[in-house]
C-alpha cells in the first residue's frame, strides 16, 4: 500500500511538471511591474515576432514577442500605459493598459491587413501575388516601394499601407525584385498556386551596404526574359524540398534540373549575386542561404552576359571531382551557375 501511494504521488508530480512545461512562457509567472500575455489575430491564432512598445510619459520600453506569440514587458510602474503592437502584415494597434502594482496578464489582438481585390477578379479566380512591403526593423509599411517581376514588364507600387498586387498566371514561379530608396533591394522567389493568389510579406532592410550594380539587375532581368527551355531556373522551394546541405547536391535533386538531364559539376563557372567567383565550386555554397539559381548548359544563355563578365583566363570551379546527377542519361553539363542569396 505504501509503495502504491508513493507511485501515485510520483505520477501526480510528473504530471504537474509536464503541465508546467506545456504552459507558454508568458503565462508561467507574474510579478510586480510585468505585463505578459500573447499576441493573437482575429481568429485567435498566435502572431509571432510582433514588436511591442509601452509608453508612459517620457518612458518607453520596446520588446519583441517570440515565435509563438508570447510577450513579456517588464519594469512597468503602476499607471496607465499606452501599449502599441506592430507586425508586418497586420494593422497596427495602440491601446491604453491600466497596470496594477502586482503585474498583469493580458492577450493583445491584431487584425490581418489584406490587400483589397476587385470582387470581379475574385469571382474570376484571380491568380497572382499580393501582400505588403515593410521596414524589416521598424515593422512599419513602406509606401512607394516597387515590386517587379523579373523577366517581364510587370510591376506594382505599394500604396499608403505598403500593399501591392500583381497578376501572375497560376502555377508559375516568378522572381520578385523589391526596392525602395534608402533600402537594400531584395529578391524573393514565389510560386503562385494554380487557381488562387498568394499572400506574402516582404521586409526590406535599411541600406547598410552599397546596392548591387544596376547593370547586374538589368542583366538578370534580360537573362530571365530570354531564358530558353534548355536552362534550369531553380527557386527556393525546390532547393528546400531536397533537404540537401550543399547547393551542388540540392541542384542535382531539383526537379527542374533532373527534367533537363543536367549535370552540375564542380567545374561550372559560378556567379554569386551577379559577381563572378573564379575557382569557386558550387557545392561550397549552403543551399539554405540561396533564394534562386540560374543553371545554363553551353549555348543556352542567349544574352551572353555571364560569358562576357567572366574574367579572361580565370578558372571555373575546381578541376577535381564531380557532383553526378542521380538520374541516368544526363545529356548536358552546366557551364554557368548564377546564384542569388537570400536577404540576411
Amino acid at each position: 500500500m505504501r509503495t502504491a501511494s508513493r507511485l501515485l504521488v510520483a505520477l501526480l508530480l510528473a504530471g504537474t511538471a509536464l503541465a508546467a512545461r506545456a504552459v507558454p512562457a508568458a503565462a508561467q509567472s507574474l510579478r510586480p511591474g510585468l505585463l505578459t500575455g500573447r499576441v493573437l489575430d482575429e481568429n485567435g491564432q498566435p502572431v509571432g515576432n510582433a514588436v511591442l512598445r509601452a509608453t508612459l510619459g517620457a518612458r518607453t520600453i520596446l520588446v519583441e514577442g517570440d515565435a509563438d506569440g508570447d510577450y513579456r514587458i517588464g519594469g512597468l510602474s503602476a499607471g496607465v500605459w499606452l501599449v502599441s503592437v506592430r507586425r508586418l502584415g497586420y494593422r497596427p494597434v495602440a491601446l491604453e493598459v491600466v497596470m496594477p502594482a502586482e503585474g498583469l496578464r493580458r492577450d493583445l489582438f491584431v487584425e490581418t491587413a489584406r490587400v483589397a481585390l476587385d470582387p470581379v477578379l475574385v469571382a474570376a479566380k484571380w491568380t497572382g501575388v499580393r501582400g505588403i512591403v515593410g521596414d524589416a526593423r521598424r515593422i512599419t509599411p513602406l509606401p512607394g516601394a516597387t515590386v517587379s517581376i523579373l523577366g517581364s514588364d510587370a510591376s506594382a507600387g505599394a500604396d499608403s499601407l505598403g500593399q501591392f498586387a500583381l497578376a501572375v498566371p497560376g502555377g508559375r514561379t516568378v522572381l520578385l525584385r523589391v526596392e525602395r530608396a534608402g533600402y537594400a533591394t531584395r529578391l524573393v522567389s514565389v510560386r503562385v498556386p494554380a487557381e488562387r493568389y498568394l499572400d506574402v510579406e516582404l521586409g526590406l532592410d535599411t541600406l547598410g551596404r552599397p546596392s548591387r550594380d544596376l547593370w547586374i539587375w538589368r542583366d538578370l532581368d534580360q537573362r530571365l526574359k530570354y531564358a530558353t527551355p534548355r536552362a534550369a531556373l531553380v527557386d527556393r522551394d525546390e532547393l528546400e524540398a531536397s533537404d540537401a546541405v550543399s547547393l551542388g547536391t540540392a541542384l542535382q535533386l531539383a526537379a527542374s534540373v533532373q527534367k533537363l538531364g543536367l549535370v552540375v559539376n564542380r567545374r561550372a563557372c559560378v556567379f554569386v549575386n551577379g559577381v563572378p567567383k573564379p575557382a569557386y565550386p558550387v557545392d561550397a555554397i549552403l543551399a539554405g542561404n540561396v533564394e534562386f539559381v540560374e543553371v545554363y548548359p553551353p549555348g543556352s544563355e542567349l544574352t551572353r552576359t555571364l560569358a562576357l563578365k567572366w574574367p579572361p583566363g580565370a578558372t571555373c570551379g575546381v578541376p577535381d571531382g564531380t557532383i553526378r546527377a542521380p538520374s541516368a542519361g544526363a545529356r548536358q553539363v552546366a557551364q554557368f551557375v548564377s546564384v542569388w542569396l537570400r536577404a540576411p
